[in-house]
């Protein structure tokens, strides 16, 4: 009775030892299995449970402490890190300094001229403000004159021709000889001048347009002689 049942268990044993080669083969076989997935294995059976719970809990407080960790964690520096971040700093701070200097230095510069600019141009107004107050007042001490005015008449009675001597005679004393002219030609008709003109162009062109651009800067307009010409 023993001996039956003892191969009878035997049997089974060979039976399920071959079922598990058999198995084993097959995982190997379709790929299921390879060396590294016996050492995995292994491993996994050398460990026992506690130990998988206690590596387990500790790479999870790890995982935790590193993401409570700030990004920005400031590194401690050396004494010669913080000593050249202090130089470097400071040279930074120094070439702020200095281009600000610069930056305020040109525009000075720029002001000054800027003020020496318009100091000439305000200099250079007077100068023609006053020029043109004395020519204006010596214009009007010439044509309020008595005298003038009856030096006008006597030119606006003559002919074209004579009085175009008398005028040229005026002329050769100089820039006071040219006022008067001028002044006595503004005087005169728009139809007298223009005789007079005429007449001055004749004989001297260049002297009749040097006398036609005083006229003008004298208000009277340049076509007042024109159809005299």
């Amino acid at each position: 009775m023993i001996k039956t049942l003892w191969r009878a268990f035997s049997i089974l044993a060979v039976i399920h030892l071959l079922a598990i080669v058999g198995f084993v083969g097959w995982l190997a076989g379709t790929g299921h299995l390879d060396s590294r997935r016996l050492d995995e294995l292994k491993s996994m059976v050398s460990e026992t449970v506690a130990d998988r719970d206690a590596r387990e809990l500790e790479a999870q407080r790890a995982a935790e402490a590193a993401a409570k960790k700030p990004d920005d964690e400031v590194i401690p520096l050396t004494a010669e890190q913080k000593i050249n971040r202090k130089l470097g700093s400071s040279e930074a701070d120094r070439q702020i300094v200095q281009r600000m200097r610069r930056e305020v230095q040109d525009l000075q510069r720029t002001l000054q001229l800027e003020r020496a600019r318009l100091d000439e141009e305000r200099q250079a107004f007077f100068a023609e403000r006053d020029a043109f107050e004395q020519q204006r007042e010596k214009i009007r001490q010439i044509e309020g004159d008595e005298q003038f005015q009856g030096a006008l008449a006597t030119l606006a009675a003559m002919k074209a021709d004579q009085a175009h001597s008398l005028l040229l005679e005026t002329l050769s004393i100089g820039a006071d000889g040219y006022d008067t002219v001028v002044a006595y030609l503004d005087s005169m008709s728009a139809r007298k001048r223009a005789e007079i003109m005429g007449k001055f162009e004749e004989q001297d062109p260049v002297l009749a347009a040097d006398l036609l651009e005083r006229l003008r800067t004298r208000g009277v307009g340049a076509t007042a002689a024109g159809p005299g010409l």
